[in-house]
Protein backbone atom coordinates (compact mmCIF):
# COMPACT_ATOMS: atom_id res chain seq x y z
CA UNK A 1 0.00 0.00 0.00
CA UNK A 2 1.14 3.24 -0.84
CA UNK A 3 0.41 6.11 1.29
CA UNK A 4 0.35 10.51 1.35
CA UNK A 5 0.56 11.62 4.79
CA UNK A 6 0.08 15.75 4.48
CA UNK A 7 1.32 16.94 7.82
CA UNK A 8 3.24 15.53 10.24
CA UNK A 9 2.12 17.47 13.73
CA UNK A 10 1.50 14.58 16.35
CA UNK A 11 -1.68 13.28 14.44
CA UNK A 12 0.27 13.00 11.35
CA UNK A 13 3.19 11.94 12.81
CA UNK A 14 2.10 8.44 14.47
CA UNK A 15 0.36 7.75 11.17
CA UNK A 16 3.39 8.23 9.22
CA UNK A 17 4.98 6.15 11.02
CA UNK A 18 2.79 3.68 12.28
CA UNK A 19 1.86 2.93 8.76
CA UNK A 20 5.72 2.93 7.70
CA UNK A 21 6.47 0.14 10.47
CA UNK A 22 3.62 -1.75 9.46
CA UNK A 23 5.12 -2.21 5.75
CA UNK A 24 3.38 0.43 4.02
CA UNK A 25 5.61 2.95 1.60
CA UNK A 26 4.81 6.46 2.90
CA UNK A 27 5.57 9.88 1.09
CA UNK A 28 5.55 12.38 4.11
CA UNK A 29 4.73 15.99 3.62
CA UNK A 30 5.09 19.24 5.78
CA UNK A 31 6.88 22.60 5.09
CA UNK A 32 8.41 22.34 8.86
CA UNK A 33 11.96 21.03 8.27
CA UNK A 34 12.06 19.62 12.02
CA UNK A 35 8.95 17.51 12.06
CA UNK A 36 10.37 16.04 8.31
CA UNK A 37 13.83 15.15 9.83
CA UNK A 38 11.88 13.42 12.56
CA UNK A 39 9.81 11.07 10.48
CA UNK A 40 12.76 10.52 7.41
CA UNK A 41 14.52 7.41 8.35
CA UNK A 42 11.58 5.40 8.67
CA UNK A 43 9.31 6.78 5.42
CA UNK A 44 10.06 6.20 2.05
CA UNK A 45 10.18 9.85 1.27
CA UNK A 46 9.83 12.91 3.20
CA UNK A 47 9.46 15.92 1.24
CA UNK A 48 9.04 19.68 2.23
CA UNK A 49 6.60 21.58 0.30
CA UNK A 50 3.42 23.48 0.37
CA UNK A 51 0.44 20.30 -0.14
CA UNK A 52 -1.88 23.56 -0.65
CA UNK A 53 -0.37 23.44 -4.50
CA UNK A 54 -1.73 21.05 -6.29
CA UNK A 55 1.32 20.92 -8.92
CA UNK A 56 3.63 20.35 -6.08
CA UNK A 57 1.43 17.51 -5.02
CA UNK A 58 1.43 16.33 -8.62
CA UNK A 59 5.09 16.65 -9.41
CA UNK A 60 5.50 14.61 -6.59
CA UNK A 61 3.59 11.62 -7.74
CA UNK A 62 0.92 12.04 -4.68
CA UNK A 63 -1.87 11.01 -7.58
CA UNK A 64 -0.30 7.85 -7.59
CA UNK A 65 -0.92 7.10 -3.80
CA UNK A 66 -3.10 4.69 -2.58
CA UNK A 67 -4.50 6.31 0.66
CA UNK A 68 -4.06 10.03 1.24
CA UNK A 69 -4.24 11.26 4.83
CA UNK A 70 -5.02 15.01 5.31
CA UNK A 71 -3.84 15.81 8.93
CA UNK A 72 -3.29 19.48 9.11
CA UNK A 73 -3.95 20.59 12.38
CA UNK A 74 -3.78 24.31 13.17
CA UNK A 75 -4.83 25.63 9.07
CA UNK A 76 -8.43 24.02 8.24
CA UNK A 77 -7.94 26.21 5.08
CA UNK A 78 -4.97 24.60 4.30
CA UNK A 79 -6.86 21.25 5.05
CA UNK A 80 -9.90 21.59 2.86
CA UNK A 81 -7.77 22.53 0.02
CA UNK A 82 -5.19 19.55 0.34
CA UNK A 83 -8.81 17.51 0.64
CA UNK A 84 -10.15 19.16 -2.59
CA UNK A 85 -6.78 18.46 -4.82
CA UNK A 86 -6.68 14.59 -3.75
CA UNK A 87 -10.56 14.52 -4.87
CA UNK A 88 -9.17 16.56 -8.14
CA UNK A 89 -5.59 14.19 -8.90
CA UNK A 90 -8.48 11.14 -8.71
CA UNK A 91 -6.99 9.59 -5.26
CA UNK A 92 -9.88 6.55 -4.29
CA UNK A 93 -9.40 7.07 -0.59
CA UNK A 94 -8.76 10.51 1.05
CA UNK A 95 -8.83 10.16 5.31
CA UNK A 96 -8.89 13.52 6.80
CA UNK A 97 -8.83 14.92 10.30
CA UNK A 98 -11.11 17.25 11.97
CA UNK A 99 -11.15 19.65 15.12
CA UNK A 100 -14.49 20.00 15.20
CA UNK A 101 -17.80 18.72 13.67
CA UNK A 102 -18.59 21.61 11.37
CA UNK A 103 -14.85 21.03 10.21
CA UNK A 104 -16.38 16.98 9.42
CA UNK A 105 -19.11 18.35 7.56
CA UNK A 106 -17.10 20.47 5.44
CA UNK A 107 -14.42 18.09 4.68
CA UNK A 108 -16.93 15.04 3.86
CA UNK A 109 -18.93 17.83 1.35
CA UNK A 110 -15.42 18.45 -0.20
CA UNK A 111 -14.38 14.82 -1.02
CA UNK A 112 -13.36 13.30 2.60
CA UNK A 113 -13.91 9.78 2.63
CA UNK A 114 -13.08 9.00 6.24
CA UNK A 115 -12.84 12.12 8.72
CA UNK A 116 -11.36 11.27 11.97
CA UNK A 117 -11.90 13.28 15.00
CA UNK A 118 -8.08 12.35 17.44
CA UNK A 119 -9.47 13.75 20.02
CA UNK A 120 -13.00 12.10 19.97
CA UNK A 121 -11.50 8.75 19.12
CA UNK A 122 -9.05 9.37 22.52
CA UNK A 123 -12.09 9.99 24.72
CA UNK A 124 -14.04 6.99 23.09
CA UNK A 125 -10.93 4.83 23.68
CA UNK A 126 -10.54 6.03 27.15
CA UNK A 127 -14.30 5.41 27.95
CA UNK A 128 -14.29 1.88 26.92
CA UNK A 129 -11.00 1.15 29.07
CA UNK A 130 -12.60 2.92 32.20
CA UNK A 131 -15.64 1.02 31.39
CA UNK A 132 -14.95 -2.61 30.30
CA UNK A 133 -12.06 -3.92 32.62
CA UNK A 134 -8.90 -5.77 31.35
CA UNK A 135 -9.72 -4.31 27.94
CA UNK A 136 -6.34 -4.53 25.85
CA UNK A 137 -8.38 -3.03 22.11
CA UNK A 138 -11.55 -2.22 20.84
CA UNK A 139 -13.21 -1.74 17.74
CA UNK A 140 -16.85 0.65 17.57
CA UNK A 141 -19.00 -1.38 15.63
CA UNK A 142 -21.65 1.11 16.15
CA UNK A 143 -23.15 3.72 18.58
CA UNK A 144 -23.02 1.48 22.26
CA UNK A 145 -21.63 -1.25 20.63
CA UNK A 146 -18.52 -2.50 20.67
CA UNK A 147 -16.17 -5.61 19.57
CA UNK A 148 -13.48 -5.89 22.79
CA UNK A 149 -10.44 -8.25 22.96
CA UNK A 150 -9.88 -8.73 27.03
CA UNK A 151 -7.97 -11.21 28.58
CA UNK A 152 -9.78 -14.20 29.60
CA UNK A 153 -11.00 -13.63 33.15
CA UNK A 154 -10.66 -15.89 36.14
CA UNK A 155 -14.55 -16.65 36.07
CA UNK A 156 -14.41 -18.48 32.77
CA UNK A 157 -11.16 -19.75 32.73
CA UNK A 158 -11.33 -23.90 32.59
CA UNK A 159 -14.74 -23.65 31.03
CA UNK A 160 -16.21 -24.64 28.01
CA UNK A 161 -18.36 -22.32 25.53
CA UNK A 162 -21.45 -24.51 26.26
CA UNK A 163 -21.01 -24.38 29.55
CA UNK A 164 -20.60 -20.66 29.58
CA UNK A 165 -23.34 -20.16 27.44
CA UNK A 166 -22.22 -16.26 27.15
CA UNK A 167 -25.12 -15.24 24.67
CA UNK A 168 -28.20 -16.21 27.01
CA UNK A 169 -25.98 -14.99 30.31
CA UNK A 170 -25.04 -11.97 29.11
CA UNK A 171 -25.94 -11.40 25.62
CA UNK A 172 -22.18 -10.54 24.51
CA UNK A 173 -20.80 -12.88 21.84
CA UNK A 174 -17.00 -14.73 21.62
CA UNK A 175 -16.05 -14.01 17.67
CA UNK A 176 -12.47 -15.72 18.05
CA UNK A 177 -9.85 -16.67 20.74
CA UNK A 178 -6.11 -15.61 20.54
CA UNK A 179 -4.07 -18.32 22.46
CA UNK A 180 -0.48 -18.46 23.37
CA UNK A 181 1.06 -21.82 23.85
CA UNK A 182 4.78 -23.61 23.71
CA UNK A 183 5.46 -25.48 20.66
CA UNK A 184 6.29 -29.71 21.64
CA UNK A 185 9.83 -29.41 20.24
CA UNK A 186 11.38 -25.92 20.89
CA UNK A 187 9.66 -24.88 23.76
CA UNK A 188 9.28 -21.54 22.43
CA UNK A 189 5.73 -19.53 22.31
CA UNK A 190 3.88 -19.74 19.46
CA UNK A 191 0.58 -17.63 18.48
CA UNK A 192 -2.36 -20.02 18.15
CA UNK A 193 -5.52 -18.18 16.47
CA UNK A 194 -9.02 -19.84 16.86
CA UNK A 195 -11.05 -17.82 14.37
CA UNK A 196 -14.57 -20.02 14.73
CA UNK A 197 -14.85 -20.92 18.44
CA UNK A 198 -16.74 -24.34 18.58
CA UNK A 199 -19.14 -25.45 21.86
CA UNK A 200 -16.58 -27.69 22.98
CA UNK A 201 -13.52 -25.24 22.86
CA UNK A 202 -12.35 -24.60 26.35
CA UNK A 203 -11.33 -21.16 27.75
CA UNK A 204 -7.49 -21.39 28.76
CA UNK A 205 -5.29 -19.17 31.46
CA UNK A 206 -3.58 -16.22 29.09
CA UNK A 207 -6.16 -16.32 26.15
CA UNK A 208 -7.25 -13.36 24.81
CA UNK A 209 -10.66 -13.32 24.40
CA UNK A 210 -12.44 -10.90 21.31
CA UNK A 211 -15.92 -10.45 22.27
CA UNK A 212 -18.71 -8.46 20.80
CA UNK A 213 -22.15 -6.73 22.28
CA UNK A 214 -23.03 -3.38 23.94
CA UNK A 215 -21.02 -0.90 26.15
CA UNK A 216 -23.53 -2.33 28.99
CA UNK A 217 -23.68 -5.91 28.77
CA UNK A 218 -19.96 -6.36 27.84
CA UNK A 219 -19.05 -4.56 31.13
CA UNK A 220 -21.78 -6.07 33.07
CA UNK A 221 -20.09 -9.77 31.86
CA UNK A 222 -16.50 -8.41 33.79
CA UNK A 223 -17.80 -7.50 36.55
CA UNK A 224 -19.69 -10.42 36.87
CA UNK A 225 -16.63 -13.21 35.70
CA UNK A 226 -13.43 -10.88 36.99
Amino acid sequence: MKCAIIGLGDFGRAAALGLARAGAEVIAVDRNMDRLNAVKDEVTLAVRMDATQRDALDAQGIKNVDVLVAAIGENFEAQVLVVVHAKKLGIKRIVARASTEDHRRVLEAVGADEVFHPEQEAARNMVQRLTISNIKNYFELADGFSLVEIVAPPGVIGQTLQELDLRKRFRVNLVAIKRRRLTPKSNEPMEQFIPVPLPDDVIMENDTLALSGSVIDLASFMGEVT
